[in-house]
C-alpha cells in the first residue's frame, strides 16, 4: 500500500477515511463485511490537482482488493464522487451544505 500512498501524495492530496472502516476503527465494532468498500475523502484545491488524483485513484483501484469509493471536496465545499469526476461528463452531481445539485464541470473549481 505504500506505493499507493506515494501516488496519492504526488497528486497533492491527503486521504481521509470515513464509512464502515472508520466506524470499525473508532468503535471496535464489526462494521465491515465481505462486501464493504473503502470510503475515502480528499480535499483538493484545483481542477489540475483533482485530475492528477483521479488518475492515481484509477490506477490504484484497478489492483485494489476492495472497491475504492470516495469524494473530492473543493475549497468552497462542493463534493463529487471521484469516479464521476474521472468521467468526461459535462455535468456532475455535487453535494454542498445547501443541498445536492447538478453543475457544469467547469464550475467545480470556479
Amino acid at each position: 500500500m505504500a506505493g499507493n500512498d506515494r501516488r496519492v501524495h504526488r497528486a497533492g492530496s491527503e486521504t481521509r477515511c470515513f464509512g464502515s472502516l472508520a466506524w470499525a476503527h473508532l468503535t471496535g465494532l464489526p462494521y465491515l463485511s465481505e462486501t464493504s468498500d473503502l470510503d475515502l475523502v480528499w480535499h483538493v484545491s484545483t481542477a489540475d490537482a483533482a485530475a492528477r488524483l483521479v488518475a492515481a485513484l484509477a490506477r490504484i483501484d484497478a489492483g485494489a482488493p476492495v472497491r475504492l469509493d470516495g469524494e473530492i471536496v473543493t475549497p468552497t465545499g462542493l463534493a463529487v464522487q471521484w469516479r464521476e469526476f474521472a468521467s468526461d461528463a459535462p455535468e456532475m452531481l455535487v453535494k454542498a451544505a445547501d443541498g445536492n445539485r447538478m453543475i457544469a464541470r467547469t464550475e467545480m473549481f470556479a
